[in-house]
């Protein structure tokens, strides 16, 4: 019996370490307000309960818009079609997979045989949301002869 006490007062004391770590106390509420009774004119520090409020309501708009930025993904990209001395251009298909239109960029690369980049290029390219949009991607003349393939990056990163 005697150790189970130790141990309740040693729970009791960790939760209060916890809690004081983390900025919680027993003499405020989440909205900031005091449950104690003396009032902001008892404080020289000018602090206290009110500075601490400020700090996170002041917080608070950047978590919001830093949440919002960051809930958009990456999309993806396919090459379509890679330029031939017919069609002088790639077509590369962007795929949108957030609920809202976002802007890409997609890295491309024309490339010979041994698949040393002949030209790259990084085009960005606007998608509506949950769709897929082309971007083409033009060849100079003198590159044809050496091309052999067309390569993309397959993550097209998000740019806003």
């Amino acid at each position: 019996m005697h150790s189970r006490g130790r141990v309740l007062k040693f729970t009791a004391v960790m939760a209060m370490v916890v809690l004081a770590l983390t900025g919680f106390s027993s003499g405020h509420k989440s909205s900031g307000r005091h449950k104690s009774s003396h009032s902001h004119r008892d404080s020289d520090s000018g602090g206290g309960c009110s500075s601490s409020r400020q700090n996170h309501d002041s917080y608070t708009p950047r978590t919001t818009s830093t949440r919002r930025s960051s809930t958009l993904q990456d999309g993806t990209a396919l090459v379509v079609s890679c330029a031939t001395k017919a069609i002088p251009y790639a077509t590369v298909e962007v795929t949108n997979p957030n609920s809202r239109q976002a802007t890409f960029e997609v890295e491309f690369a024309f490339a010979d045989a041994a698949g040393k980049a002949l030209s790259s290029q990084t085009k960005r390219i606007t998608v509506p949301a949950s769709g897929t949009s082309n971007v083409q991607v033009k060849a100079s003349p003198s590159l044809l002869a050496e091309l052999d393939h067309c390569q993309v990056e397959p993550e097209a990163d998000v740019v806003n």
